[in-house]
């Protein structure tokens, strides 16, 4: 009676246990269908919007009307972000694909900066028409790879969870067609020649750091950890370790960690020309309050003096949780220079400073010969919004959408209880920039 028992338990055991096995599989087979149809559906849109991108370039190159010019622009930018983000679904995180990638960035970037321009002021010039065809001709290129490998996708019936397998096989090579077939097209993109254009390589600059501006001879990383803790306030270089950034970083730089007695560690950015802290962070727990915004700038402003940082103007407040993080810029001749932007982060529980960005102010700070504004006030206010409630005003240079340097109007207002810095061209009274203010 009892083996009886026990021999139908084991067998209800091997059943459950089967059923089990049975459902787990059948769900993971659900998840791998799902993927594989996420992927499929995320490289033929790929190729269908690479297909209408370059319809819409050779649009673009036979129009010769400014009114038509316009829309063409815009949805050239749109599609050249929806395929970005088509590129963005695909299982490529382990292949190289960063030129494919700016290359859909630079179209996308050129043609939103043509397109939202006074097109009677700023007509299509003959270098942006040929930067266009640049464009068109690589992307015809492109296009007819990617045909190439849908089709083969389609014809053999090709599985993205294989291309997925094949690169993480990392330790031996494994052929897989639709991984060659991108490494193709990569591999045709990196092989393009830089394109000569203005307003292509204005973009390209804008964010990049101009180290040529930075003064002093190169630091070893002995020199570097001196130079950190003389920036932290510490009396010798204990507990801080330097280590040479890679190739990755947009200029030469050290990055320092400095832990404290306590385990706590600050961690910074330093350029190895000249040894200067560009990026502070200190990870800890900031508790209650025990100071106000004002307390908590008066903290920030005497740490940007004691390191050399003067002749601030707040022009930024912000509060996250028990932190506050103070936006400063120089005054020169009464004018804000925005370019030059510091911000400290300050812990409102103690007024440690727990943060810092100097990289804008070490890369543009400079003396600027800024000259006269065409336009007075009174003038330039009549350009803003009939709707806006001016509160303050002054003068301000800015950067504009390619990253040069203009002259404006800084107008603070108010309009449905919202705050906006609105900036005005000093020269020809266009609208530069809006910009919403957060409520503290």
């Amino acid at each position: 009676m009892v083996r009886r028992i026990v021999t139908v338990a084991a067998v209800l055991a091997l059943v459950l246990l089967g059923f089990w096995g049975y459902r787990e599989h059948q769900q993971k087979q659900a998840l791998l269908l799902k993927a594989e149809n996420q992927y499929q559906r995320a490289f033929h849109d790929l190729s269908s919007n690479l297909d209408l991108l370059q319809d819409e370039l050779g649009k673009a190159l036979a129009m010769n009307t400014q009114r038509q010019l316009t829309p063409c622009l815009s949805n050239i930018w749109r599609i050249s972000y929806v395929a970005q983000s088509d590129l963005g679904q695909l299982p490529l995180s382990l292949m190289p694909f960063n030129r494919t990638q700016e290359f859909l960035r630079d179209i996308g970037e050129f043609s939103y900066r043509v397109a939202i321009r006074d097109q009677k002021k700023q007509p299509l010039t003959d270098d942006e028409w040929k930067t266009l065809q640049t464009l068109y001709n690589e992307a015809n290129g492109i296009e007819q790879d990617l045909q190439k490998l849908q089709t083969n996708v389609l014809t053999h019936n090709l599985r993205w969870m294989d291309a997925e397998l094949a690169l993480s096989q990392t330790q031996k090579k494994t052929d897989n067609q639709i991984v060659d077939g991108f490494k193709t097209v990569e591999k045709k993109v990196s092989a393009f020649p830089e394109i000569q254009s203005d307003t292509l390589s204005a973009m390209k600059s804008k964010d990049k750091p101009h180290i040529q501006n930075v003064s002093g001879n190169d630091v070893s990383q002995e020199e570097a950890a001196k130079k950190a803790a003389a920036f932290l306030g510490k009396s010798d270089t204990s507990g801080i370790t330097v280590q040479k950034n890679g190739k990755g970083m947009q200029y030469p730089a050290y990055s320092v960690t400095a832990q404290e007695p306590n385990g706590q560690k600050f961690y910074m950015d330093m350029t190895i020309k000249g040894g200067h802290v560009t990026w502070l962070v200190k990870d800890r727990e900031v508790k209650d309050p025990t100071l106000d915004l004002v307390s908590g700038q008066q903290k920030a402003e005497q740490w940007l003096s004691v390191r050399g940082y003067t002749n601030l103007t707040l022009t930024k407040t912000e509060q996250y949780d028990n932190t506050a993080i103070y936006t400063f810029v120089p005054k020169q001749e009464n004018v804000l220079i925005y370019p030059d932007t510091v911000a400290v982060k300050v812990a409102l529980d103690n007024g440690e400073i727990i943060g810092f960005n100097g990289q804008d102010y070490l890369f543009h700070h400079k003396q600027r010969t800024l000259g006269k504004p065409g336009l007075s006030q009174e003038q330039a206010r009549k350009f803003v919004s009939k709707h806006t409630q001016i509160q303050e005003s002054g003068l301000a240079l800015i950067e504009d959408e390619l990253g040069k340097e203009v002259l404006t109007y800084e107008f603070i207002g108010t309009m449905d209880n919202d705050t906006y810095k609105i900036y005005i061209n000093a020269h020809n009274g266009d609208e530069e920039k809006v910009e919403k203010l957060k409520q503290l």
